[in-house]
């Protein structure tokens, strides 16, 4: 395996140093230029927002609770089309009349707030940060299991990887470098669901009929919509609303639809989204669920892939799902980094410090770009208890953080700096509280995504006379008529 492995961080590294020398300004470090096309753009998108917990965590559920499995990515179809046909184009258009770079700034402009600006990028420092130390340390427990090696030395060989194209060669790195892995995923997940259903099933061939009698057998809760109570009604509704809200209020997939080349690719885009999700879904999940029939039951659901490889593959084809599960943990790695850096970098660096940034912008881009390298992985070495803590909020800090001051930039005038800010507020602080008190009553998500358009509705009805955004809302809405 290890020479698969070795080829593949070769490869990525490779394009990191050919994108780096094309990298003029702070634009084409952090947004490519706005010059890629829908097959980029679309490897882009799905390659980070179906990361490793698509490629471990959705298996490990749909092997734990069955069918409930399986929502996550079937839901994503429609994340694709709200976020390619509903959210993205205006978006794009949003991004392209302020002529920003970052989300905190297209936030500053709609809502004429330095504040606004600032909340965004603590959200996007916190909320992302934790998610990248979640992320880093998936990756060193695969790469420790898989190679066997122990974890320090996994996870610093991984982000040493990641960090190099990165640092160099910025945004267009990691979108050339999560072409490359989304291929790799989709080839792994083909391969797995090939090898695995030839072990369950043999000559005869794959059925899903045969599959369900088999999983009617180990446990009929399997075949259950909620999987027999493990996956509660609730946290479905919360599931299917994160996603319609993942292309507008996660800022890491917002820049995809910032750096596409214009507001038509949005539609091919969405096309091979679609096949892309479609393909993982039907390639792991029933993977998944077959290995009931194939390995003991595992205390730890999260080691089902790994195993499953272990047992159904031969070393060279198990090489290139390893290189499948990195590429899913990495490209998620490389998009918060960027998104990341450019919230340090962009929003606080230029705010604190205007003359030294503007002198040399490049250079601070790759300073911020490293620091968001360095710190979590020195979190993610020995993480603490409360880093889970952090890991477990982060998510839901940032979705809500940014999800109404988004609605309110593509869909609604009347939505001021003041709504703006309460709004965010819920996200950072009652999103974060709720869910260290043990989420009483309701998950601190649905919470969230029901508090927060109440306070941001509300407060701006309310504070109406105070902020007067005729001249933003209106030049805007008049380029969304062109959309």
């Amino acid at each position: 395996m290890w020479p698969i492995v070795i080829a593949y961080f070769i490869a990525v590294m490779a394009l990191g140093f050919i994108a780096g020398r094309r990298v003029k300004d702070s634009t084409e470090y952090y947004l490519g230029g706005k010059q890629f096309g829908p097959v980029l753009t679309a490897f882009k998108f799905a390659s980070t927002a179906e990361s490793g917990a698509c490629m471990v965590g959705t298996p490990g559920m749909a092997y734990s609770v069955g069918l409930p499995g399986m929502l996550q990515e079937m839901f994503m179809p429609i994340a694709y089309f709200m976020s390619f046909r509903v959210y993205g184009q205006r978006l794009k258009a949003a991004c392209d009349h302020f002529r920003t770079i970052t989300v905190p700034q297209l936030l500053e402009k709609r809502y004429r707030s330095r504040t606004v600006r600032v909340l965004g990028a603590i959200a996007i420092l916190i909320g992302l940060g934790g998610n990248l130390t979640a992320q880093l340390k998936a990756m060193g427990e695969v790469f420790s299991l898989v190679l066997n090696i122990p974890y320090v030395p996994a996870v610093l060989l991984g982000i040493a990887v990641v960090g190099i194209y990165c640092v160099v060669g910025g945004y267009t790195a990691t979108v050339w470098t999560d072409t490359l892995q989304g291929a790799i995923m989709l080839i792994g997940a083909v391969l797995l669901v090939v090898f695995t259903s030839t072990a369950v099933f043999g000559a005869n061939g794959f059925s899903f009929a045969k599959l369900n009698a088999a999983l009617n057998e180990v446990n009929p809760d399997l075949l259950t919509l909620t999987g027999g109570g493990a996956m509660p009604g609730m946290m479905i509704i919360t599931i299917f609303l994160i996603i319609l809200c993942l292309g507008m209020a996660l800022p890491q997939q917002a820049v995809a639809l910032f750096s596409m080349r214009d507001r038509r690719v949005a539609r091919w885009s969405l096309v091979i989204c679609g096949i892309f999700s479609v393909i993982l879904l039907w390639g792991l999940v029933p993977s998944a669920m077959m290995g009931h029939m194939l390995l003991p039951p595992l205390d730890n659901p999260d080691q089902l892939i790994p195993t499953l490889m272990a047992e159904v593959m031969p070393p060279w084809c198990a090489g290139i799902f390893l290189a499948a599960i990195l590429a899913a943990i990495m490209s998620t790695v490389s998009g918060v980094i960027v998104v990341a850096a450019s919230a340090l970098s962009q929003d606080v660096i230029s705010i604190a410090a205007p003359e030294a940034y503007h002198k040399r912008p490049v250079f601070w881009d790759r300073l911020a770009v490293a620091l968001m390298v360095i710190i979590p992985v020195l979190i993610a070495l020995k993480p603490p208890a409360i880093v889970f803590w952090l890991i477990l909020f982060s998510f839901g800090m940032v979705v809500v953080s940014f999800l109404m001051p988004m609605l309110g930039t593509i869909f609604w005038k009347g939505g001021n700096k003041y709504g703006a800010i309460s709004g965010m507020l819920v996200g950072l602080i009652l999103v974060p509280f709720w869910m260290v008190i043990g989420e009483p009553g309701i998950p601190a998500l649905l919470l969230g995504m029901i508090a927060s358009p109440l306070v941001f509705i509300i407060v701006s009805l309310a504070t109406k006379d105070k902020q007067d955004l005729g001249d933003v809302v209106d030049p805007l809405w008049e380029v969304y008529s062109e959309v």
